[in-house]
């Protein structure tokens, strides 16, 4: 009723089977071998078009063609300035825009107005006028995303009393309008110091070498103290005349290098319109720099090595431990 089932005993099948599978691991690894090989040498900077890109920020790519023109076109201050100075410039200028974009400004109807009277004055423009459009574009964004930060209400505690201490003129002792650049590289310091001595200004350096946190800002440090610096620091730049630069001290952040910019008034009441402005000047600042900071942890953002190195960009803060966060 029932057939006998017959087994066959295929050796000769198994055999086979297992050569496939040896080949095909042996395949795997060398695709994986491959793959391995291809990404550790692959120039992907020159592959995915980057090798022309000088900076992207969020959804804004400038080709460093884009920026010699916009440099070009941006006034005779940005044309002396060298490449390194303006390309650190225009990359915090579209973090501020990209933050802008962000937060909803560029759908605001005086900004969207803008647009259109550029489409209107612009409408057979080549490429040189569509870059200067979008760059102008850009600036305005930026200006009203650094308004906007500026007019945000301030945190309790932030606001300067009107009897503080600090707005009134300088009585326990005297204090120095300072900038300041920030180095990792010791051996940058003689050759900031020569370039300073020869007549580069405080803003070129400032844009090449620094990695501070006040590099946004200018290197402005505002008005300080001896009990702001190390034992020591403030006699030397005490002695140093007006816009002089020297070395003043060394952390975990690097070098720290200070230009004095002024020195208080004799006039009681100078001195203290001067402190109190350069009080709310030092609020503003602090409280972009901050904007500042977070926009570079928040936003993708890219830099051309090759500008980069010249930049110094810093991508974030610098350690708890720096003296610009005491």
């Amino acid at each position: 009723m029932f057939e006998k089932i017959k087994v066959v005993d295929n050796h000769e099948m198994l055999l086979v089977s297992q050569r496939a599978v040896f080949v095909f691991i042996g395949f795997l690894l060398l695709m994986t071998l491959s793959l391995m090989s291809f990404f550790l040498w692959a120039d992907f900077d020159y592959i995915l078009g980057r090798k022309h890109l000088a900076m992207k920020v969020g959804q804004t790519s400038i080709s460093f063609d884009d920026l010699k023109k916009i440099q070009k076109f941006s006034g005779a201050r940005a044309r002396k300035a060298s490449e390194a100075a303006y390309a650190s410039q225009l990359f915090d200028t579209l973090l501020m825009a990209e933050g802008g974009r962000r937060a909803g400004l560029d759908r605001k109807p005086e900004f969207l107005k803008k647009i259109e009277d550029f489409d209107a004055a612009l409408k057979n423009a080549g490429d040189d006028e569509t870059v200067i459009k979008a760059a102008f574009l850009i600036e305005e964004l930026a200006a009203a995303n650094r308004e906007r930060i500026l007019n945000l209400p301030e945190t309790p505690g932030a606001a300067m009393p009107t009897s503080s201490p600090a707005a009134q003129p300088p009585g326990a002792g005297p204090r120095l309008h300072l900038r300041t650049i920030l180095t990792t590289g010791p051996d940058q310091i003689p050759q900031i110091l020569a370039m300073h001595a020869s007549g580069s200004s405080f803003a070129d350096l400032n844009a090449s070498f620094s990695v501070s946190l006040y590099k946004s800002v200018g290197g402005d440090i505002g008005w300080k103290a001896e009990n702001d610096f190390p034992e020591g620091v403030f006699t030397r730049l005490l002695a140093l005349p007006v816009a002089s630069l020297t070395e003043g001290f060394t952390d975990m952040a690097g070098t720290h290098l200070f230009e004095v910019v002024s020195r208080p008034e004799e006039d009681p009441a100078a001195v203290a319109g001067a402190t109190r402005e350069q009080l709310m000047r030092e609020l503003k600042s602090k409280r972009l720099m901050r904007a500042t900071i977070e926009l570079r942890n928040q936003i993708d953002a890219w830099m051309n090595p090759v500008l980069q190195i010249k930049c110094q960009i810093s991508p974030g803060a610098d350690p708890a431990d720096s003296y610009e966060n005491r």
